[in-house]
């Protein structure tokens, strides 16, 4: 997701159009009612569904625009060196060139994460 939040708007004019399209109440979300209605018809509409049902990280039953671009982004886009150095560079809070268990802790331990680890698995 942090690659998806700072990817330069060029790279992802198509599935910023296709998000809008999705989002019939133009809400900023796409509920699974708009996901399967939008994805009707489509060959591989079954597979589709899934792989966005599994970007709803939050599990909020809702796919945001962040969710649905690090979902759909294609690999060429998201491996770009600096995109890859940026992200890294916000986990690597300290400067130090390694994510330390500290720094990961901070990252996955936010609310985002809450319902995915528990402190158990944190530790």
């Amino acid at each position: 997701m942090a690659i998806a939040v700072q990817t330069d708007p060029a790279d992802i004019t198509e599935l910023k159009n296709i998000f809008e399209e999705l989002d019939v109440n133009g809400d900023g979300n796409i509920n699974f009612d708009e996901l399967q209605k939008g994805l009707a018809g489509r060959d591989n509409a079954e597979n589709l569904l899934a792989v966005l049902k599994g970007a709803d990280v939050d599990n909020s039953g809702t796919i945001n625009y962040t969710e649905f671009l690090a979902a759909t982004m294609n690999t060429t886009t998201f491996l770009k060196e600096s995109y890859l150095k940026t992200a890294f560079d916000m986990f690597d809070q300290d400067g130090s060139g390694k994510i330390d268990k500290g720094e990961l802790h901070q990252l996955i331990g936010g609310d985002e994460f809450k319902d995915l680890y528990s402190e158990e698995q944190l530790c």
